[in-house]
């Protein structure tokens, strides 16, 4: 008895204590197998050197899937692997997908807060499991092969199995899993089955800011490759002191799965040019058995070379001229017969740190980076390689230079397009514990865990010559976990750096501040000056310019500084780009930052009306989610620019062109490219004068080397004009690159050379008649015209030019606009701004007065607001049906800084077309216009507006002369400017866009919203959550009083721009 009673203790203690593999930090797979660069066996050296791997030993899984849905893994299917019968009713699912997006459980967003209980390393809340299924057969000419069954990722964990065996298991959703199905497959008919667990203990370690989906959400194929196989190898470039020539050295790993006999077998490497010309008269050569049976000293290490040979003067590869070689290894045998080839790209390139500088071939390189999420509007976290594409065209194109693989490492297929376009990668481990802070790092059982996500995303990706840092991951704190991690890759791969901003504080510097203490607690993020040894640079989040800065001058930082994440561009933001540059190009130690981020995380839905809309947190019935947070792209979710794209192109661009004595019209032309010559592009002037071209010229080939600048005139007699003059300096590619066509601006900068002359202004004949004088109404106008004042309010409400309504609404001063997401955080609008929502409504006239000067009426409207706000409005009305505003307003002292000094009204919506002249053709803010130009720029209404997933404000243009609204004929109103104008037009009302938490949900009002104002306050975008994000002190509006005025003037038409500008300037 005594016994039963043991054996059942026992039984129920093992059972107590069970745990499953997907809630078991030590079990991070089963069966697989090692990590290893990303190639694929070819039959011939010749296919291996082209590289098309629908010509290599490989079959794609990917396509139609059997799947099954269950929203609780208590009651998943337990045997569907066995036999085919046991999904004949199931759905079909496209593989890669992300099960959410195709209709099954929901897509969460969540910014830091885990989506279950915190309680590493179990699942409390309910698991959702999808199951696949799929059969396949094998390539005749696969006989006695080795094969591989591949998954590029999988989310969050899984099982599989082949032909009803268990296969293995897997964790880490961004890595490859490979499982070796040599013994398990069949002639003939085979299947695979998958079972993928929606949260497991890796989940812990992937909490980063995105959405949260599931499922096989990478491709699927099958490897094949010899029995003995060049499984593996890692390639460096190790160039002489002087850079001019340099080692290839190569490290091949070899596999054998039997016991043969291997004598006289050989590895072969060959280097083909970028023209795919051979580079050595005869292959580099090494036996195989110095491969596989290499041995190992007890002292010391066995040198990393086993080929290696002297490249001469090699063309050097940077993301400016991103040159590849092509590595061609081959394994023969004994007789010569090739077994397999396999091949890379590489690229010859030096990466060091010198004095805390980074350097890149020696040049002090600076990163114009962006932090990058897998995204697809309609695919979720899979994205096609077309996406992919798109990606890394628009980041070329629009001047960035590096990228951040946030929070994981990317798909294979980015990597290549970023060493074939030339993009620097920061390459970052799948780990995040946002939730969990630094817990997990400092727990000797996630060791294993920690460490497998950096040496497999090392060892998969370690020949792309893009990558030029190792990052640990993101915000998990500091720990022995990840000291270990950067131990092993510092001895595995000495030739990049280090990188993870949560490894900061060094308890060894005399002024480090401990967490929790009260220095600690004033600035958290910035407050130890140096960083603990495993990281090879200094990196910071969000830091403003002025800590930036200060970082720059620490004397304790001798490690170059990086952001990894700043210029928060969340919705309309994005402010201040250049401040933060102007500081950057002047230290040697900064290298640059990572802006967050890529592309707003919006999925694509439509409405019952057919309208598109995009979803973020919340929209799912998602719980927990963080909203909008996750809309902070420099491009849309359909992969479109905006203003902030465009400002980016601006500030990172690669020429800097500048005056050096205008009046002469000589400027100075500097080159910040650090490996190419400007005489490899064109560079034109262009001289218009009220917006029409009036002369061009080219500079020829203009010889500017790296690094330096160079002075050049503008021939051109400007005595005869009479308009403004502005100069365009523009940069183009002379030729077609990969990147972008002949003719691609990469470089600009206007200048404003001259000023227009005063027109002399002509008088109306015509008097102003008085057309009703009432209690309610003062009309007055002439033959074609009536103007309607609100002899209750002091506003003009209406405008009629030739018997039709052109302004339809009142038009009263604005102080407000719809908040922008960094102006609710960052002003905290509910709290320092809540008075001015109100104060335009709560103004009250205190006099209104009518003057006859000459022919002329002079309208003087005094109004005043109990919260602190007195304001004198004149209209003085012309015969002609000029309407000449003019505004004043003295802000009391208990009053905050208004978002917007101006006046709003409603325009017909018949007046569809839009004329402007002033910054554009996109939107831009007082802190965000440096790339605008100023020029004539026309279109619909709707052109000149800006969709964001979450409504705000929107489609402001700065330094407007005039603007134009008109009909089909040709009629309509212009606003002339007495001074600069900012000037948008809305088809939407202000109320709408502030209410509307989707773009489906505005509506078109039937009349235009037209803001008329002396300007607004910047945007900012340090970050959106804090006091940080607040703009600079330059870009407020802190005075006072204000003052300005505009013209509206009707016209008839008027189809031409010579003939706008004639009118405006009447």
């Amino acid at each position: 008895m005594n016994k039963i009673i043991s054996l059942l203790f026992a039984f129920l203690s093992l059972t107590a204590f069970a745990q499953n593999d997907w809630e078991d930090q030590s079990v991070i797979g089963r069966n697989k197998m090692p990590a290893r660069a990303t190639s694929y066996s070819f039959s011939s050296e010749d296919q291996a050197l082209k590289g098309d791997r629908s010509q290599a030993r490989l079959l794609s899984l990917n396509g139609q899937w059997m799947f099954h849905f269950e929203a609780d893994s208590k009651i998943r299917p337990m045997d569907f692997y066995s036999a085919e019968a046991k999904v004949s009713g199931w759905d079909k699912i496209e593989v890669p997908s992300c099960w959410e997006m195709k209709g099954y459980g929901t897509p969460i967003y969540t910014n830091s807060t885990y989506p279950f209980p915190n309680r590493p390393p179990f699942i409390t809340r309910t698991n959702p499991v999808g199951s696949y299924f799929r059969t396949f057969e094998i390539p005749a000419d696969w006989d006695g092969k080795q094969i591989i069954l591949h998954f590029g990722g999988v989310k969050s964990a899984f099982y599989v199995w082949v032909n009803g065996q268990m296969v293995g298991y897997s964790e880490d959703s961004c890595l490859p899993a490979e499982f070796d199905v040599t013994e398990k497959v069949q002639k003939g008919k085979n299947t695979v089955a998958v079972q993928v667990f929606r949260w497991s203990d890796g989940s812990y370690l992937e909490d980063q800011d995105h959405w949260r989906m599931s499922g096989i959400h990478r491709e699927v194929m099958l490897l094949a490759q010899p029995r003995v196989a060049l499984n593996d190898f890692f390639v460096r470039t190790k160039f002489d002191e002087n850079l001019k020539d340099a080692l290839l050295q190569i490290r091949p790993v070899v596999t054998m799965k039997d016991s043969i006999n291997i004598e006289g077998w050989t590895v072969e490497a060959m280097l083909y040019s970028p023209t795919d010309k051979p580079k050595f008269a005869q292959p580099l050569k090494i036996d195989l058995s110095k491969i596989a049976y290499e041995e190992y000293p007890q002292r010391d290490n066995v040198k990393f070379a086993l080929l290696e040979t002297k490249v001469e003067s090699p063309q050097k590869w940077s993301a400016e001229l991103p040159v590849l070689y092509t590595l061609v290894l081959t394994l023969k045998d004994e007789k010569g017969n090739v077994l397999e080839s396999r091949s890379s790209k590489i690229g010859f390139r030096d990466i060091r740190i010198q004095d805390g500088v980074f350097l890149v071939n020696g040049k002090p390189v600076k990163l114009y980076g962006v932090n990058r999420h897998d995204h697809s509007e309609t695919g979720g976290k899979t994205v096609t390689r077309d996406e992919m594409l798109k990606d890394v065209l628009l980041m070329k194109q629009y001047n960035l230079n590096a990228v951040r693989t946030c929070h994981y490492p990317n798909d294979p297929y980015f990597y290549d397009l970023c060493d074939q376009y030339g993009l620097y990668v920061f390459d970052e481990a799948n780990i995040e514990t946002h939730h969990a802070s630094g817990y997990l790092t400092n727990q000797p059982s996630w060791h294993t865990a920690f460490a497998d996500r950096v040496i497999r995303m090392v060892e998969r990706d370690k020949n792309h010559a893009s990558i030029i840092t190792w990052s640990l991951g993101n915000e998990s704190g500091t720990g022995p976990n990840h000291a270990a991690a950067a131990g092993w890759v510092k001895d595995f791969d000495p030739t990049r750096p280090i990188h993870y901003e949560g490894a900061q504080g060094d308890p060894n510097n005399k002024d480090y501040k401990a967490y929790g203490s009260p220095e600690f607690r004033k600035n958290p993020y910035l407050a130890n000056p140096d960083d603990t040894w495993y990281v090879d640079m200094v990196s910071r989040m969000y830091p403003t310019i002025d800590q930036l800065k200060g970082l720059s001058e620490s004397p304790y930082i001798k490690r170059p500084i990086v952001m990894c994440e700043y210029a928060h561009s969340m919705g309309n933001s994005t402010g201040n780009l250049m401040e933060y540059w102007n500081v950057i190009h002047s230290k040697k130690n900064l290298m640059g930052g990572f802006i967050w981020d890529w592309i707003d995380q919006g999925i694509a839905r439509t409405d019952a009306q057919g309208r598109k809309w995009w979803a973020y947190g919340g929209d799912y019935g998602d719980q927990p989610n963080d909203a909008n947070f996750c809309i902070n792209g420099l491009i849309s979710p359909d992969r479109t620019a905006k203003g902030a794209t465009e400002e980016c192109k601006y500030v990172f661009q690669p020429v800097v062109i500048s005056a050096y004595d205008q009046d002469k019209m000589q400027f100075r032309i500097r080159n910040r490219f650090e490996f190419r010559n400007l005489n490899e592009f064109d560079i034109r002037w262009t001289l218009t004068e009220n917006g029409k071209d009036i002369g061009t010229a080219s500079l020829g080939a203009f010889n500017v080397l790296p690094g330096e600048s160079k002075l050049f005139g503008v021939d051109f007699d400007l005595s005869k004009c009479t308009g403004e003059v502005w100069l365009k300096v523009s940069v183009k590619l002379a030729k077609d690159e990969l990147y972008a066509k002949r003719g691609h601006e990469i470089a600009k900068q206007q200048f404003l050379v001259k000023e227009a002359k005063p027109i002399q202004q002509i008088a109306s004949k015509i008097a102003v008649q008085v057309f009703e004088d009432s209690e309610k109404n003062l009309i007055v106008g002439a033959k074609d015209f009536k103007v309607t004042f609100d002899k209750t309010s002091g506003y003009l409400t209406k405008y009629q030019f030739q018997g039709k309504d052109m302004l339809i609404g009142q038009l009263q001063p604005n102080f407000w606009r719809p908040i922008t997401d960094n102006d609710f955080a960052a002003w905290q609008v509910t709290k320092n701004l809540s008075d001015w929502p109100l104060v335009a409504a709560s103004l009250k006239l205190v006099q209104m007065k009518v003057l006859d000067e000459g022919i002329t009426k002079l309208v003087i409207a005094n109004l005043k607001s109990d919260k602190g706000l007195d304001m004198q409005l004149s209209y003085k009305v012309s015969g002609d049906g000029i309407v000449e505003v003019n505004y004043q307003a003295k802000i009391g002292e208990k009053l905050t800084e208004p978002l917007r000094i101006g006046m709003s009204t409603e325009l017909s919506n018949d007046l569809a077309l839009m004329n402007f002249y002033g910054k554009g053709p996109y939107e831009n803010y007082s802190d965000r216009n440096q790339a605008a130009e100023v020029n004539i720029y026309s279109g619909k209404v709707e052109d000149f507006i800006y969709q964001y997933v979450l409504p705000q404000e929107n489609g402001n243009h700065t330094e407007v002369r005039w603007l134009a609204l008109k009909n089909v004929t040709g009629s309509g109103l212009m606003v002339v400017g007495k001074q600069p104008l900012n000037a948008s037009v809305w088809p939407y009302t202000a109320e709408n866009i502030a209410k509307a938490k989707h773009i489906n949900e505005l509506e078109p009002a039937g009349f235009y919203t037209v803001n008329i104002d002396l300007g607004q306050a910047g945007l900012g975008g340090n970050d959106t959550w804090s006091w940080r994000g607040i703009p600079l002190p330059q870009y407020h509006l802190s005075k006072k009083e204000y003052s300005y005025g505009f013209k509206l003037v009707p016209f008839t038409k008027v189809k031409d721009v010579e003939g706008l500008v004639k009118v405006a300037k009447k």
